[in-house]
């Protein structure tokens, strides 16, 4: 990005050749604090977020570290904050003065500004506008609105900003009510994960823990922003480069995140300006190109397997144990042209060589991604990019993980430790693995739906109603 981009009357994005973090974070909290009126408040609260006596961000799903830093958040979990403890107000005044019409034409931006709701509203067609309803009339409707349906009828859709608590009793609701259909805003960027993931490797969500960063021996990036989507993740990657650990990342945008980091809690590294260089390849893959890029790197490594002067590249004990249709994968990559790798992905030969021809690794390596999620495309690419990672023998378990980039991955429906649908298992494996939902298994309940077929049926009209906190249009 080279020019400024204006995206609302007050809202404007600028090219920004810093490194992440450092005094740049530090402005922007700043800012945040003081926009939302909790400059002291605020401070204490953040004190508490991320820790075991206090409270998970709701941001990102990052996980919270067993020996916390005294400041466990980042720029944007720390905007997320105070949002929520804003002392901004939406008032009943405040929707006398505008028609939803007007409303619908305000960016996100200008709508969070306005603050927080202080009473149940409900749309009045006749005048186009909220009106302020008695919290016991707003319970009563509701009620009388859920008791007329089928339970098989409600969504309970949320966001997925919302809290782990509030997610925890919202799920305990919809469930006590009669049905599992617990579907959230971040299914659908990662409704390809929870499908194509049981599919190669039996389970619906990441394998990784924060522990497989202090050991692993390689991590690769495919797609997935860290900067914006998971930055307290930034402190475990500075770590691995300063062990020496490569990063391998493939992504279209050039993400400052990826590129370089000061740690705003390291005095040295702020006083001097010293960003840690985090990635050490970074191939900038065409839109759609994983598949691709991820086809040439397993074809270098099937190569390499026959030409490597140190023994086999790739572990065949290993995949014969736990995998089927190896076999045809391998004739596949074999028979893929380079001109086509080249051509899909964008990326030269040698940069997939370099990239699939890292030092081997005596442990293992951490794969994320992001940036795989939408569309067919990313149910596509999901099955491949685990591939190379079965394949190579420098890239075997003990601590061979995935790990799927999420601002907040299903946080709705897994709250209490259910999953919102039945995962499948993969026809592709010896040793199938099942994820469960709890609740359906013990309370002989369906399988909650997920976002694409709830939305299905409330276009068909088989799901009129729709429970969601806030103000609804309907």
């Amino acid at each position: 990005m080279t020019t400024a981009r204006k995206l609302g009357t007050d809202l404007e994005v600028k090219p920004y050749e810093n490194a992440s973090g450092g005094w740049g974070s530090v402005r922007s909290l700043v800012k945040s604090l003081t926009r939302d009126r909790v400059p002291l408040a605020g401070s204490r609260v953040l004190l508490k977020q991320n820790k075991t006596d206090g409270f998970m961000c709701v941001s990102c799903a990052w996980a919270k570290p067993a020996d916390p830093r005294i400041f466990e958040f980042c720029e944007n979990g720390a905007k997320a904050t105070t949002w929520e403890i804003t002392h901004k107000r939406a008032t009943p005044d405040f929707f006398a003065e505008h028609i939803v019409s007007d409303l619908e034409n305000w960016d996100d931006h200008q709508l969070e500004a306005v603050g927080r709701l202080t009473h149940p509203m409900r749309w009045d067609r006749e005048t186009d506008k909220y009106v302020q309803v008695d919290w016991a009339v707003a319970f009563e409707e509701i009620g009388r609105e859920l008791s007329a349906l089928n339970p098989e009828q409600a969504v309970f859709y949320t966001s997925g900003r919302a809290s782990l608590e509030t997610a925890f009793m919202y799920g305990l609701f919809a469930r006590a009510y009669g049905n599992n259909n617990l579907p959230d805003s971040s299914n659908m960027c990662h409704e390809t994960t929870s499908v194509a993931l049981p599919e190669s490797i039996g389970v619906p969500v990441g394998t990784c823990t924060l522990d497989d960063f202090a050991h692993t021996d390689a991590i690769f990036f495919f797609g997935q922003n860290v900067g914006t989507s998971s930055p307290r993740m930034l402190h475990q990657l500075q770590e691995a480069v300063k062990r020496g650990v490569p990063i391998v990342t493939f992504n279209p945008l050039r993400e400052r995140g990826l590129v370089e980091f000061v740690n705003p809690q390291s005095p040295a590294e702020m006083l001097l300006k010293s960003p840690t260089k985090i990635t050490s390849q970074y191939h900038q893959v065409k839109i759609g190109g994983d598949t691709a890029a991820m086809m040439g790197i397993a074809k270098v490594l099937f190569d390499l397997d026959k030409t490597s002067g140190h023994g086999p590249v790739v572990d065949r004990n290993f995949i014969r144990e736990h995998t089927n249709g190896f076999d045809e994968f391998e004739t596949s990559a074999k028979a893929t042209e380079w001109d086509q790798i080249e051509r899909q992905s964008g990326l030269t030969r040698g940069a997939l060589e370099a990239a699939a021809g890292l030092r081997p690794c005596k442990v293992g390596d951490v794969r994320l991604w992001h940036g795989l999620d939408p569309a067919q495309e990313g149910r596509r690419n999901r099955p491949d990019v685990s591939q190379p990672r079965v394949t190579a023998r420098q890239y075997r378990p003990p601590r061979c993980r995935n790990l799927p980039g999420s601002r907040s991955f299903q946080r709705s429906g897994t709250a209490d430790g259910g999953h919102y649908r039945k995962a499948r298992t993969s026809s592709g494996r010896k040793a199938k693995t099942v994820v469960w939902d709890r609740y359906a298994a013990e309370e002989g309940r369906q399988y909650g739906r997920s976002v694409r077929e709830n939305n299905r049926r409330q276009r068909s009209g088989r799901s009129p109603a729709r429970r969601q906190s806030g103000p609804l249009r309907s």
